[in-house]
């Protein structure tokens, strides 16, 4: 592959059209120069130089080469400059997964002051089931997530936030105790489901959604009980519910997920910081 010393060598080659004298001028050998000529020629397959005893003479491929040349080597330098401000300076994308019903209840607690203090940062939310959204930090589709319960993994980097549990609820004033509302798909829902069979409890009717916001919300207006985690039903009067006596509890960790290099940029640091300051308990 052509590298940017590659590059530089050439153009240089090209103005004292002499082998000894453009390695001297490098501080490089004649054999290391030869052979960076040589690997672009092989990586172009094309001849760059009519050699001969007067010196070096460009092709015409040498001549498109040398017009390309130096401003391939300017946007590598703008590229470089580009990398190194944005691994300095907090600016640019924060690609950010959580579940909807983990981000009703968390991303209002942060977003507005981190927002302001760092004017120059856009979020970009992205939303799913935890497992999904730690998939997608592992894959680099997205830089950050809020995940709950994640596994480990040898990519990632793990910081609990605060543990949350989910478990049955009903408004005081539940209209149908025989009824149970909940998200089949979750692991947390279905380790409840076997230990409510387990302890005798039975329900006639089981409503199914995968929206957490709207389960707690019919819990909330007594439409039956429901499956929910504690933080997701505060936002609907979570006074006026209570807990299933005796029923199953599935104790959730709220994490912040990301890889290593998120956390060297500066944005990341920043953002890891936030997070962790406002919204650890």
């Amino acid at each position: 592959m052509i590298s940017q010393s590659d590059l530089k060598y050439f153009i240089e080659l090209t103005q004292t059209q002499h082998l000894t004298r453009a390695s001297e001028r490098l501080g490089i050998t004649q054999p290391a120069l030869s052979h960076s000529i040589k690997r672009i020629e092989s990586e172009l397959k094309t001849p760059l130089f009519l050699r001969s005893k007067k010196g070096m003479k460009l092709t015409s491929s040498g001549e498109l080469l040398l017009k390309s040349a130096h401003e391939l080597l300017t946007i590598w330098d703008q590229l470089q400059k580009n990398v190194q401000t944005n691994q300095n300076v907090a600016q640019g994308i924060i690609r950010l997964g959580c579940h909807s019903a983990v981000g009703q209840y968390m991303l209002p607690r942060f977003m507005g002051g981190f927002l302001k203090d760092y004017s120059e940062i856009d979020l970009q939310l992205v939303h799913g089931l935890s497992r999904h959204m730690t998939e997608k930090v592992v894959s680099s589709e997205i830089d950050v997530a809020i995940s709950v319960n994640p596994l480990p993994h040898s990519d990632l980097i793990i910081k609990e936030i605060f543990k949350d549990e989910v478990s049955v609820w009903k408004s005081k004033k539940c209209l149908n105790q025989d009824v149970l509302i909940c998200e089949p798909n979750l692991l947390q829902t279905q380790d409840i489901i076997s230990k409510l069979s387990k302890k005798g409890y039975q329900f006639q009717r089981v409503i199914e959604s995968s929206n957490l916001e709207l389960i707690a919300n019919l819990i909330s207006h007594g439409v039956g009980c429901g499956i929910v985690p504690e933080r997701v039903l505060q936002a609907f009067e979570l006074q006026k519910c209570e807990k299933l006596k005796d029923g199953p509890v599935f104790l959730d960790r709220i994490c912040l997920v990301y890889k290593a290099e998120f956390r060297k940029t500066e944005r990341g640091r920043v953002f890891i910081d936030s997070v962790m300051s406002e919204l650890k308990t």
